[in-house]
C-alpha cells in the first residue's frame, strides 16, 4: 500500500462518534490494564510467600537434619568408647 493512499473507510462516521469510541476503549483498555497489573502484583505477593515459606521449611530440614546428625555421631562416638574402654 501507498502512504499517500487514502484509506477508504467503510462506514464514514462523524468525528465525535470516533473519538467517543477512541476514548471508550481506552478507559476500558485502562481497567483491563489496571485489573492485569493487580493480577501481577497479587502473583508477585504469592511467590514472595511461597520463597520465604520454602526457606523456612529449608531451615527445619536443615535444623532436624543437623539434630539427627549430632546424636547418631554421639551414640557412635559413645558405642566407639565403650568398646576402646573394653579392649584395653
Amino acid at each position: 500500500m501507498k502512504l499517500r493512499e487514502k484509506i477508504k473507510n467503510p462506514e464514514p462516521r462523524k468525528l465525535n462518534e470516533v473519538l467517543k469510541d477512541c476514548y471508550d476503549l481506552v478507559a476500558e483498555l485502562r481497567v483491563k490494564l489496571k485489573l492485569k497489573c493487580d493480577d501481577i502484583l497479587q502473583l508477585r505477593k504469592d511467590l514472595d510467600l511461597a520463597r520465604e515459606e520454602t526457606q523456612l521449611a529449608e531451615l527445619r530440614y536443615n535444623t532436624l537434619k543437623d539434630a539427627v546428625d549430632k546424636a547418631a555421631n554421639d551414640k557412635l562416638n559413645k558405642a566407639r568408647g565403650a568398646d576402646n574402654d573394653w579392649s584395653n
